[in-house]
């Protein structure tokens, strides 16, 4: 052994923190976890069994879904034609959120309470269910235990615009009752939505066909009750043209007041939706008109009306405006300014969304979609208002002119041309403000919302938790990880020396490995202590004489074979034996030793040095005295011949008589000269000493000793036991020379994995070995079992 601050002595790590051929491999990882095999059982039983339990606890949980297409197409398109209604783009995921709100869930709500008992059984609905209170919900609970637990809303897939609802219950009808609840009330909420604008509409419509009404009907009477009065049947010639120019201005004005009716009255609209969402907003956009843009529009409808007086006069520059320049040129100036219209209202917007007046949404998926879709066309009707306005300016302006001039026509006929000319165009803007009502009022109906439910829920046959395969597989995994953690820590917390390649890992050298008897012992003794050879009583831990071809014997002719290597000249002929702690077997280990070596034909002597607890005369059927004692105190005595056991070239030297100072006489220069003696007469001395925790009577004899080898008991002695051990040895100036592990058990190191694992001491034959193997000749080892004793 090495000193302590050497980087290789026992129980002292290297300078890394490690002590010698600290790696542990795969093999040895699965060698811990067969050795507290019990520990993984029973973790494994212990999880899967909660598992189980918990699993077959649970209630089962079904699951129906429905689904849904959300449709970005208007279902009545014509109605935004008749009255500038724009329906923009629905997002998906605000749809998502609309569903996921309070709003519909109070809806679902409503209607669940309404039903009471799941469809087609008696069964109440499980959301209705009373608290633990004996509280019935009221409908806000219910709508909250529906957002909590029951419905979960997630699209398709990005590409496409469907939603999927899907509702969870432990009774399956009730799953598909709220999945198809959902998709209902969602349906419906869009109907409502898309039918408020379109109710907007028809409801101007109808003001304006009751103002027109009654506009033809005091037209009709004014013609009338002029023409009873002044007998006038038809206008003068001179005058019929004129008039025909003012009925189609006044027309004309007719249609733009009636545009910039409407244009107003869906200017309220939206600015009271845009009110609704960030007040003031409307007011600031209408804020900021651009002259500029008013003034092109008056241009625009001057050249519309000069171009349509010259084609009252002459219809053939419709189909060859290149005959008459001016319109030709007018033409030309049309398309210009339509052009630099387009790009200014453009460019206004623009310097608006620059300014920061408002953000549009024209690319935006999120939820402010719908406030730029509204910004933008509150502006576009802001500009369309301006120009109507101006376009009415230059009618008016036109029909003063006109007017002045059938002034000059006598007063009769333009009166009566004035009236009937009232009347036709109350007339046909009548016709077509009711043309426009009825077919508002059916695009209105036929308003079906944008949504469309795809599939409904199907009641589900098979629950979707809990999930028994997969609960048990997972109990089954977390309850092997749970008991393989167990084993591991079972073995890290263990401080006891269990196998050889613990020892070398610390840096003791390992003598030999003397398998546990006890097996041996109950099949061929019967269990017992003792057994009667030849009327001798011999402990039944004598492998060497009594089963001389078991797996035992042959480890302690191992165990003798490397003390000879450890020995090779010879010269070391005393042998002590200690232990740390008592019962580690160091008596039966050390006169087996001896029993092996006078087999061979070795003078051997055994002295049983171990005064406080001696025992090694028991073992053989001898008596205690005399012994050491005695002729330790009576120099002149000469150790008989009758010393000699009955097994041949084995002598003991029992302890004798029991004294007080065991220590002092086993220090003693007697005790000495008595070795010294005892060397000459005897090939090979074993000496059992007490244990040396204990008491140090092991260590008073170390000058006079050639080695000393401790026994340790595998699953027995304690790591701390062993290096306080080493460490008095080596604080007395004693060099232990090694170490022999008795008692081991590899199905117990090992936990039953492999017979040969790896030592290279072959501890591992395991109690199979049989007779058939050994290292002597047959007749050499019959000589052996059947001849112990001297005849």
């Amino acid at each position: 052994m090495t000193p302590n601050n050497e980087p290789n002595s026992p129980h002292v790590p290297n300078q890394n923190g490690y002590y010698a051929d600290d790696e542990i491999s795969l093999s040895e990882l699965f060698g811990k976890i067969l050795m507290h095999k019990w520990y993984v059982l029973v973790g494994y039983a212990l999880v899967v069994t909660v598992v189980t339990l918990y699993t077959s606890y649970q209630a089962p949980v079904y699951e129906a879904s429905s689904l849904l297409l959300i449709n970005n197409e208007s279902s009545s398109p014509q109605l935004g034609e008749l009255i500038g209604l724009q329906v923009g783009n629905k997002n998906v995921a605000n749809e998502i959120e609309i569903i996921k709100s309070r709003t519909i869930a109070l809806r679902v709500a409503d209607a669940l309470v309404d039903w009471r008992i799941v469809p087609g059984t008696n069964e109440p609905l499980s959301v209705l269910r009373p608290s633990a209170e004996g509280v019935f919900p009221t409908q806000m609970d219910v709508a909250q235990r529906i957002l909590a637990s029951y419905v979960d809303v997630a699209p398709v897939s990005r590409d496409v615009d469907l939603i999927r609802i899907t509702s969870k219950s432990v009774i399956p009808r009730e799953a598909a009752l709220i999945a198809d609840m959902y998709a209902d009330e969602f349906t419906n909420y869009s109907r409502q939505q898309s039918r408020r604008r379109a109710a907007a509409g028809v409801s101007f419509l109808e003001e304006q066909a009751t103002r027109f009404d009654s506009v033809l009907a005091t037209a009709e009477t004014n013609i009338l009750g002029y023409a009873e009065e002044q007998g006038v049947v038809d206008p003068q010639v001179e005058a019929q043209a004129l008039l025909e120019q003012v009925m189609e201005l006044e027309a004309e004005r007719y249609r733009t007041e009636f545009a910039i009716r409407a244009a107003e009255s869906e200017l309220e609209t939206l600015e009271g939706e845009l009110n609704r969402i960030l007040p003031g907003l409307s007011r600031t956009i209408g804020s900021n008109e651009d002259e500029q843009l008013v003034a092109i529009r008056q241009r625009i409808t001057q050249l519309q009306l000069e171009n349509a007086e010259k084609l009252s006069v002459n219809p053939d520059l419709l189909q060859s405006p290149s005959i008459d320049k001016t319109y030709a040129d007018n033409l030309t100036k049309l398309e210009d300014f339509k052009a630099q219209l387009a790009a200014l209202s453009l460019a206004y917007t623009d310097k608006l969304v620059e300014s920061g007046t408002f953000v549009l949404g024209k690319d935006s998926e999120t939820a402010f979609e719908r406030l730029g879709d509204l910004q933008t066309t509150l502006i576009e009707k802001r500009i369309e208002l301006t120009g109507s306005r101006a376009r009415m300016d230059v009618l008016d302006r036109q029909l003063v002119v006109y007017r002045q001039e059938i002034n000059k026509i006598p007063n009769k006929s333009v009166l009566l041309a004035r009236f009937q000319r009232d009347m036709d165009t109350s007339a046909q803007l009548y016709t077509t403000i009711f043309q426009n009502l009825q077919e508002a009022r059916i695009a209105e109906e036929s308003e079906l919302g944008y949504v469309d439910i795809i599939d409904k829920a199907v009641v589900p046959n098979e629950p979707v938790s809990p999930k028994v395969p997969l609960n048990l597989m997972l109990g089954a995994v977390l309850g092997g990880l749970l008991g393989i953690a167990g084993a591991f820590v079972r073995s890290a917390m263990d401080n006891k020396v269990a196998r050889p390649e613990d020892l070398r890992q610390r840096g003791y050298a390992v003598l030999g490995i003397i398998p546990d008897m006890t097996r041996i012992i109950e099949s061929e003794f019967g269990g017992s202590d003792l057994v009667d050879v030849d009327g001798r009583e011999l402990n039944t831990s004598l492998a060497t004489l009594l089963s001389p071809m078991s797996p035992v014997a042959e480890a302690y002719r191992r165990f003798r074979t490397n003390v000879d290597f450890a020995r090779p000249d010879g010269t070391e002929k005393v042998l002590a034996f200690t232990s740390p702690e008592a019962g580690e077997g160091k008596t039966s280990t050390s006169l087996n030793l001896a029993i092996a070596n006078a087999q061979l034909g070795r003078r051997t002597l055994f002295i049983d040095a171990d005064m406080r607890r001696p025992r090694s005369h028991r073992y053989l059927g001898l008596s205690r005295e005399p012994g050491l004692v005695d002729w330790l105190f009576d120099p002149a005595i000469r150790i008989p011949r009758r010393l000699q056991t009955p097994i041949e070239d084995l002598s003991l030297l029992p302890v004798g008589k029991s004294v007080p100072n065991p220590s002092e006489i086993l220090g003693s220069k007697r005790m000495h000269e008595l070795l010294a003696e005892l060397r000459e007469e005897f090939d090979l001395i074993i000496i059992d000493t007490p244990p040396l925790l204990s008491v140090s009577d092991a260590l008073v004899i170390g000058p006079s000793i050639d080695m000393v080898i401790l026994v340790v008991s595998s699953g027995e002695t304690h790591w701390k036991a062993l290096d306080a051990a080493t460490d008095m040895m080596r604080d007395a100036g004693v060099k232990p020379s090694g170490v022999i592990l008795n008692r081991f058990d590899a199905k117990r190191a090992y936990g039953g994995y492999g017979a040969g694992y790896g030592n290279g001491y072959g501890y591992g034959y395991g109690y199979g070995y049989g007779y058939g193997y050994g290292t002597y000749a047959d007749k050499e080892m019959e000589e052996i079992a059947y001849k112990p004793f001297k005849s």
